[in-house]
């Protein structure tokens, strides 16, 4: 099967996804810092496109199997929620300010917090069998021989990049420079989140099973994730 070797945008979402990484240094000047502190508004909007990709991923599941993709979707979902947990600090973004520990929602978070790490450590560890039992790869590979999608892929590792380095690692240092890093940093991680549900959606749609129509005659065709 021949693979997409075209490393142009493909469609309007692509040319947005470049708009959106051109923007996220001009829009980190002019947003309010009060946006970007932790449990903030950008990274509310973080966790909200964290978990609406875990709930893509799960209606995926549920209309593909028994295809061999719905274990890939299966698997994504709770991934998701690990990096909205990891966004919320495991709770510690609830909590503002200790002394708010009578508050409900701060309760929940004091008491939660024990359990956070270990409960993800142990999540990870069954996610990481379960993808080589289940070869999850298949599906994936599958898809990105049909369609790389370069733009999506290109995107999201300038904006990793553009975090990490606004966060001071990778030896850049962008957060002595730069008066809105903290900004630029949420911005690039909401910018990432968004690629990286984009790139889900281009896997599943290229994953779907063909929809057989009564009365007409179809040819055998190999079954997209047997592909590789």
């Amino acid at each position: 099967m021949r693979r997409s070797t075209s490393r142009l945008p493909g469609g309007q979402g692509e040319w947005a996804l470049l708009a959106a990484l051109a923007a996220c240094y001009p829009a980190s000047l002019l947003l309010p810092a009060a946006w970007a502190r932790e449990g903030g508004l950008l990274e509310s909007l973080q966790v909200v496109v964290l978990c609406a990709g875990s709930v893509l991923a799960l209606l995926m599941y549920v209309r593909t199997r028994p295809a061999r993709v719905a274990m890939l979707a299966l698997w994504v979902s709770p991934v998701w929620l690990l990096l909205a947990g990891r966004e919320l600090s495991w709770g510690r973004a609830w909590l503002p300010d200790h002394s708010a520990a009578a508050d409900t929602t701060a309760a929940m978070a004091l008491w939660f917090q024990p359990l956070a790490r270990p409960g993800a450590a142990v999540l990870l560890a069954v996610l990481v069998l379960s993808a080589v039992y289940y070869r999850i790869d298949g599906p994936l590979r599958a898809a990105f021989a049909r369609r790389m999608p370069w733009v999506m892929l290109v995107v999201l590792l300038a904006a990793a990049m553009g975090s990490t380095c606004a966060e001071g690692h990778m030896s850049c240092h962008l957060d002595r420079v730069l008066a809105s890093a903290q900004t630029f940093e949420e911005l690039c991680e909401l910018l990432a989140y968004v690629a990286l549900v984009m790139v889900q959606h281009v896997v599943f749609m290229h994953q779907m099973p063909v929809k057989r129509v009564p009365g007409v005659a179809h040819t055998t065709t190999v079954a997209p994730e047997e592909v590789g």
